[in-house]
Formats: C-alpha cells, sequence, structure tokens
C-alpha cells in the first residue's frame, strides 16, 4: 500500500530560556489571530512535531523498551510515548501563565528548542479526561450550544420523548454545562432550580445595572 505524503505547516516554534528557566511558545506572525480568545491560567493542549526524531530509520522503529530502559520488555510505540514514531508527533498538556504579544509562556516540557508546534487546542475536561458522564457525546445537541461568558451551555437532544413517560425530572439529565476546562451536568429538577436562582439574582440587580440592560418591566416579569 503506498501512502500519500500531506503537509503540515509549523504555527510556531517552542523557545528555551535557560538563564530565566522560562519555556515559551512563539507564535508566527501569520498565526497570531488565533490566539485571540486564550488566557492566562488556561490549560492547552500542544501537539508538537520532534524534527530531531525525524529520520528515515527512526521512523521505522515500531517497538521499544518503554523510558529508554532496556530492562523494559520491548512495547509497540502506539502503546508509549518514545519519540520515536512512524510519525514523530508529541502530545502535552500544559498550563499558560501569561501572554505576551505572540508569546506564550508555558510549564517546562522536555521538548527541545525550536521544536515545531503544529497546533494548539485549548483543554476540555470532557474530551481530554474521558468519565462515565449521563450525557453520551451522540446525544449532546453541539451545534444548539451557547458560550456566556466562560460557561458553554450543551442541551441534550431532544429525542425518544416517547421513551420517557416514567423517566422524573430528577432523573433525566438535561444540559451540560462546560465552565472553562472544567464539566458537569444538570438534571431537568436542577435546571428548573438554577433558572429559579438566576431569576432572583437577576431581580436583585441594582435599578442602575437594571437601566442600563434596557430591559422593559413586562419583559423583567417574564424572564
Amino acid at each position: 500500500m503506498e501512502f500519500e505524503p500531506f503537509k503540515i505547516v509549523p504555527v510556531g516554534y517552542i523557545r528555551k530560556n535557560e538563564e530565566l528557566q522560562e519555556t515559551f511558545i512563539e507564535i508566527l506572525h501569520e498565526f497570531r489571530e488565533a490566539v485571540d480568545g486564550l488566557r492566562e491560567g488556561d490549560w492547552v493542549k500542544l501537539v508538537l512535531w520532534f524534527h530531531g526524531s525525524d529520520t528515515p530509520a527512526r521512523r521505522r522503529v515500531l517497538k521499544v523498551h518503554p523510558y529508554g530502559n532496556a530492562k523494559n520488555p520491548l512495547t509497540g510505540v502506539f502503546a508509549t510515548r518514545s519519540p520515536y514514531r512512524p510519525n514523530p508527533v508529541a502530545l502535552y498538556t500544559v498550563r499558560i501563565h501569561r501572554i505576551e504579544v505572540n508569546r506564550l509562556y508555558i510549564d517546562w516540557i522536555d521538548a527541545m528548542d525550536g521544536t515545531p508546534v503544529v497546533d494548539i487546542k485549548i483543554f476540555v475536561e470532557r474530551y481530554d479526561c474521558p468519565k462515565e458522564v449521563p450525557i453520551e457525546e451522540r446525544e449532546a445537541h453541539i451545534r444548539g450550544s451557547r458560550m456566556i461568558g466562560e460557561v458553554n451551555v450543551i442541551p441534550r437532544k431532544s429525542e425518544h420523548l416517547d421513551e420517557l413517560e416514567e423517566v422524573s425530572p430528577g432523573e433525566y439529565d438535561a444540559v451540560i454545562l462546560e465552565i472553562g476546562p472544567k464539566t458537569t451536568t444538570l438534571t431537568a429538577g436542577e435546571l428548573v432550580e438554577l433558572i429559579k436562582a438566576l431569576q432572583e439574582v437577576y431581580e436583585s440587580l441594582p435599578v442602575e445595572i437594571m437601566d442600563k440592560l434596557g430591559e422593559p418591566d413586562a419583559e423583567r416579569a417574564h424572564i
């Protein structure tokens, strides 16, 4: 079987200042706008290209001793984090400590200075720390999700309602809430309680703020 090569371009490079003990990602100018939305304190997933391991010989290595210790049994590279792989892609989860123009200062990682950065993705617990959740991914109405500040509200798809006659509001998981990287779910009963609590908070807003919101009294009464 022949494999068609495809092109990957770096969006930046890992830089290390050993004197200051700092590690940062230098984003290339043409990708600077892609950083918008990232904040200091965010956790992100880095996809790097281990260019130092990108040789024909190392790409052919399919089994290694994990952690480079010959006492460990030979193991397929897909079951390890070895830099020797058919495609030398590396994954890291790091925190952004500060952002300065096109520099993202991050945790120390063992990648070499000058390592190409292929991609950066925000860390999301639901995807990156999989666990048993009441609402399966296929049941989440992703296109109907709404971002409100740092909160992402993802409703459950309204399907198979004929099967829910015997299910109570306290048993039916209605919505996924993502707050930053953290994920939780609310039952229909909990969702109603949240709406009531938010209604109380809304009604207690100072008059000056209410006036600036421009909500007519009639509309306020029905929120």
